[in-house]
């Protein structure tokens, strides 16, 4: 009767083991997954490359619209300064002053001339002020698009604040959890489950379902299986070593 108490003692010890195990290992998935998640949300922190770029653009777009804009100034300065070339040599065109051929005729060539000149520039004052609205527009494409995803950025800025904040208070709540847990196990047991945390994926103990392995799906021998299931010592998986919980 003694010998079958201490056997039975040693099973439930056994099998109470691989439970600890077992919630330990719920335990750290979730500190795992959130740790994973805090970390991602800090790298995605700070301002994106693509924001970078529109800016980038925004800022080649500005200098070409103020360049055009420039350029459609100096060709009005120069049109104004034709003009007032071709006004008052006009107005002693037909004052009747000059009597002489040859000076009225040298008169009308420069005027002719000023006014030929004039045209051109007028030519080029239309093109560049299409120039300029042309460049005016896709600057204030280039702004707003800026300005959409600034919005969102902040938006995703202040979420991803958020979220860190609410995980960061989640992963101390587990790591207390943990402590609490990790108390109830031998150092022995607890230094060999998280040896083989570390070799595999952050995974140290393996459900049995049937005569299968679900840490790595291999079929055990139906010995090792009838070991695990006794739980009278624990049993690791032969392929991926994983502690087997029945």
């Amino acid at each position: 009767v003694v010998r079958l108490r201490q056997s039975k003692l040693m099973v439930h010890r056994g099998m109470m083991r691989t439970a600890y195990l077992w919630r330990l290992q719920e335990t750290d998935s979730a500190l795992d997954s959130r740790r994973a998640t805090i970390d991602d949300a800090r790298a995605r922190l700070g301002e994106s490359e693509e924001i970078e770029a529109v800016r980038a653009d925004l800022a080649e777009k500005t200098r070409v619209y103020r360049a055009a804009e420039s350029s459609q100034k100096d060709l009005e300065l120069q049109a104004d300064d034709v003009k007032s070339k071709i006004a008052p040599a006009e107005e002693k065109l037909y004052s009747g002053k000059i009597k002489n051929p040859k000076e009225l005729s040298d008169l009308q060539h420069d005027i002719d001339q000023h006014k030929r000149q004039l045209s051109a520039i007028e030519d080029q004052g239309i093109e560049a002020l299409s120039a300029v609205e042309t460049a005016e527009r896709e600057m204030r494409a280039a702004m707003a698009h800026l300005e959409t995803l600034e919005a969102a950025w902040r938006e995703e800025q202040a979420e991803l604040t958020e979220r860190i904040e609410r995980l960061a208070a989640e992963v101390a709540e587990y790591e207390a959890e943990r402590a609490e847990q990790a108390a109830d196990i031998e150092p022995d047991l607890l230094s060999v489950y998280e040896h083989i945390r570390r070799a595999h994926q952050g995974k140290g103990v393996a459900r049995l379902d049937r005569n299968l392995c679900l840490g790595c799906r291999i079929s055990l021998p139906t010995s090792t299986v009838n070991k695990a299931r006794a739980g009278s010592a624990l049993v690791q998986c032969p392929n991926c070593e994983r502690i087997l919980c029945a």
